[in-house]
């Protein structure tokens, strides 16, 4: 008996009363809307502009991060270079500067060995080379690499095959071209199975890149040559250095650990004295990813606070109006509350009317908030992804910001005094 009067329904009179007393709210809300046409209008428009700038401001801080996010997978995540710097000749040996060749490709394997900050890393060697196919010629990048440079940096096989790590064992001749380099050399026809000159250096084509642009720096990463690694070293440049190290870091949270720890363990393995400078550089992608990182965050933290101040708007719009209709219904509440409505049956009255204003406004705000997104996505090409929990976020706190400013002006009218109005 007790489980079936707690799931009973309500009975038919009490929903009949409940609806009888919503519609009669809304009749009045009507008339009260008829009577003050420009508030109430101007209620709405504060906010659904609240509503749709936060749809707006959060879809372009959105879609900012996901594209950086992409730009990091395109390029490579959480990576960075360390290269032999430019150092000053030593006193009482002349004038100038000289690249240093202490950058071992054996370091790279005790950087990836030793520090836990570092998922990979791998040695590279470039140098600009003459590139020569029959009458045609062009200077580019040519750089060994080894086969996991490929997965680090996200390039892709577009013809023919890889370099494997046999190719470095045999030190085989053979490279892969960029998109750039072979449509100098050939057009649009494909080079794989080619023989080009590499500084004068035969060397059979086994694979093409597909294309990939241009890098966060500017460069063409397009404009390149891959061979294998110890081919660079002992056919073509003939030297045991390294010219640059790729450093993956195992999260972009470590990146600055990762940075320091290979700073340390090379001048550690170059005998560095402190206080002695580097004879290396740790490259600007550490810091351009900390600086797209540092972007973000300042982008996401702009939208809130604007969020916040445009939503206020529309609260401070929707109190305006209810303080204004409070004082020009004083005698409508006293004639009510004479006629026995209860001071919380008054309140209540003046928060259904705050609620539907702030409905009306935050649904038209989602509208016109997606309709500017598609619009700003159509004719910029912009990344303005709508999120819909964004959408049912920025509806509630609208609703609940109103509702909130609302409660000053519904308590003043709950304390009218009837018979003071009655008597004006």
């Amino acid at each position: 008996m007790f489980l079936r009067r707690l799931v009973a329904l309500p009975s038919r009179p009490a929903i009949e009363g409940l609806l009888i007393g919503l519609t009669l709210k809304l009749k009045i809300l009507t008339a009260a809307l008829a009577t003050q046409r420009t508030r109430a209008m101007a209620a709405i428009a504060m906010v659904s502009l609240g509503v749709a700038s936060t749809l707006i401001m959060v879809a372009l801080s959105t879609g900012a991060r996901l594209e950086m996010e992409a730009n990091e997978d395109r390029m490579g995540r959480n990576l960075f270079y360390v290269r032999s710097a430019e150092l000053p000749v030593s006193p009482g040996r002349g004038n100038g500067w000289y690249t240093s060749s202490r950058l071992k490709p054996g370091q790279a394997a005790q950087i990836e060995r030793r520090l836990g900050t570092v998922l990979h890393a791998e040695p590279i060697r470039e140098r600009a080379a003459l590139v020569k196919h029959g009458a045609n010629s062009v200077t580019t990048t040519v750089r060994g690499v080894t086969p996991e440079f490929l997965g680090l940096r996200n390039f892709e096989i577009e013809r023919g095959r890889p370099i494997r790590d046999d190719d470095r064992r045999a030190l085989r001749r053979v490279a892969v071209l960029g998109p750039f380099v072979r449509e100098r050399l050939s057009g649009s026809d494909s080079l794989v199975g080619e023989v080009l000159r590499i500084g004068g250096v035969p060397f059979e084509v086994i694979g093409e890149l597909r294309a990939k642009g241009a890098g966060s720096d500017g460069s063409n990463l397009d404009d390149q040559i891959l061979i294998p690694f110890e081919t660079s070293m002992r056919r073509l440049d003939n030297v045991e250095s390294a010219s640059l190290l790729l450093v993956q870091a195992r999260d972009s949270g470590g990146m600055g650990a990762a940075m320091e720890g290979v700073r340390g363990l090379l001048r550690t393995a170059h005998y560095l004295e402190p206080g002695a400078r580097d004879d290396f550089n740790i490259l600007e992608t550490i810091r351009q990813n900390l600086s797209r990182q540092t972007n973000g965050r300042w982008m996401r933290g702009l939208s809130k606070i604007l969020a916040v101040v445009t939503l206020a708007l529309g609260g401070i719009g929707v109190l305006a109006v209810s303080s204004l209709n409070v004082n020009e219904r004083t005698g409508e509440i006293g004639l009510r509350m004479a006629l026995g409505a209860t001071r919380t049956s008054i309140a209540a009255l003046f928060l259904f009317e705050a609620c539907v204003l702030s409905v009306l406004g935050g649904v038209s705000g989602l509208g016109i908030g997606t309709v500017l997104a598609f619009v700003l996505r159509t004719t910029t090409g912009w990344s303005v992804p709508i999120d819909f929990q964004v959408l049912g976020t920025a509806l509630a706190v609208s609703g609940l910001t109103c509702v909130t400013c609302s409660l000053l002006p519904a308590w003043r009218a709950s304390q009218v005094m009837p018979a003071r109005t009655l008597a004006e």
